[in-house]
C-alpha cells in the first residue's frame, strides 16, 4: 500500500524547502525500511576503529604464539659479526621458538682453500739451530775434559792424604832357601821389587832375610848365592853357616830364629809378612795372631804347605805375580 501523496502548497515561495523536507523524510523512511549500508567514510572510520581495537589482541597473540617462518625460494646466508650482531629477527624476539633450516651455502663461501704455510722462518732457523748444537757439543767436550782433570786431581790428592795419614806398619821375614828353591823359572828374582810389592801403601818397619852361608872362608859372604840378591836392597841379612851331615847333605835351618823374631816384633807392627810356606812356622803364626797382628803368607805354590795356607789371614801366590818381581 502506497502512502498518500502530500498536498502541495499553492504558493511558490515555500515549495522548494518543502520539497527538500519531503525528500529527506522519504529518504529516512526508505533507510528505515531497507538494510542499512554504511558509507565509505563510515566504513573507513569503523574499519580503523575495529582494526585499532583488534590490533592489540593480535599483537599479544603474535608475541604469545610463535611466528611461522616464511619460506623463501632463495637460500639465506646468515652473516655473523663480532659481538653477535648477525642474528635473525626470530632469534632477537625473546621467547620465540624457530625451526632452523639447514641451508647449504655456496661452495665459494663455505670452503676456502687453505694457503700453504710458509716455512721460511723454520728454514732460516735451521742453520741457527745447527750452530747452537755445535756450540753445545763443544761446551760439553770442555766440561768433560775439566771433569777428567778434576778426577785426576782428586785421585792425586787422595793418594797424598793416604801417604800423609796413618799407614799400617809391616815387618817382612824371608826364608831365603824356601824362596830360592821354590822358584823354578828362568832368570833371577829381584828382591827389591818383591819388597816394594809387599810394602805398597804401608810403612816398612823392618825386612829381614835369613840366609845360610858356606863355611868356606875363601868365598866372600856378600857374593854367596843366598846373600847376594838381598845386599843392594833394604834388608837386614841374618846369616848362619850350613850344617853338613855324615851322609854329605847340607842344610841351613832358621826356624827357631825366625819364630822368635816374629813373636818379639808383633808388639811393634800391624802386619807380619812371612815369605815362606814351611809348616814349621805354623805355631809362631798362631801366637802372633793372638796378639792381634795380621799375618800374610807369600810363597810359591810348590813350596807352600796346607797348614800355612789355612792359617794365613792373606795368602799371596808368587806364581801369579812372578813377572812383577823379575
Amino acid at each position: 500500500m502506497t502512502p498518500p501523496e502530500p498536498i502541495m502548497a499553492a504558493s511558490d515561495e515555500g515549495s522548494a524547502p518543502r520539497r527538500r523536507l519531503d525528500s529527506m523524510i522519504a529518504g529516512r523512511r526508505r533507510a528505515s525500511d531497507a538494510p542499512a549500508t554504511p558509507s565509505r567514510s563510515t566504513r573507513a572510520s569503523r574499519s580503523s576503529e575495529e582494526s585499532g581495537e583488534d590490533e592489540r589482541p593480535a599483537r599479544a597473540r603474535r608475541s604469545a604464539a610463535p611466528e611461522e617462518p616464511v619460506e623463501d625460494d632463495k637460500p639465506r646466508v646468515r652473516r655473523t659479526r663480532r659481538g653477535g650482531r648477525g642474528r635473525s629477527r626470530a632469534e632477537e624476539a625473546p621467547g620465540a621458538e624457530t625451526e632452523h633450516e639447514e641451508v647449504e651455502a655456496p661452495e665459494a663461501l663455505t670452503e676456502v682453500p687453505e694457503r700453504p704455510r710458509t716455512r721460511t722462518r723454520r728454514e732460516a732457523a735451521a742453520p741457527a739451530a745447527d750452530g747452537d748444537l755445535d756450540a753445545l757439543r763443544s761446551a760439553l767436550a770442555r766440561q768433560e775434559s775439566m771433569l777428567a782433570e778434576l778426577r785426576e786431581g782428586i785421585d792425586q790428592l787422595g793418594s797424598r792424604i793416604v801417604r800423609s795419614g796413618y799407614r799400617p806398619r809391616i815387618a817382612v821375614f824371608v826364608d831365603v832357601p824356601n824362596l830360592i828353591y821354590g822358584y823354578e823359572g828362568d832368570g833371577s828374582l829381584n828382591m827389591g821389587r818383591l819388597l816394594n810389592l809387599l810394602t805398597e801403601g804401608r810403612d816398612l818397619v823392618r825386612a829381614t832375610a835369613y840366609s845360610p852361608v858356606s863355611d868356606d872362608p875363601r868365598e866372600p859372604v856378600e857374593q854367596q848365592r843366598f846373600v847376594a840378591p838381598f845386599v843392594p836392597h833394604e834388608y837386614r841379612i841374618v846369616t848362619k853357616p850350613l850344617k853338613r851331615f855324615s851322609d854329605g847333605s847340607i842344610k841351613g835351618n832358621f826356624d827357631v830364629e825366625m819364630a822368635v823374631d816374629m813373636v818379639m816384633m808383633a808388639d811393634r807392627v800391624d802386619v807380619i809378612c812371612i815369605v815362606s810356606g814351611d809348616a814349621d812356622f805354623a805355631r809362631a803364626v798362631e801366637v802372633v795372631q793372638q796378639k792381634g797382628v795380621r799375618v800374610e803368607v807369600v810363597a810359591f805354590a810348590g813350596s807352600t804347605s796346607i797348614e800355612m795356607r789355612a792359617l794365613a789371614d792373606h795368602y799371596v801366590e808368587l806364581d801369579r805375580v812372578v813377572k812383577q818381581v823379575l
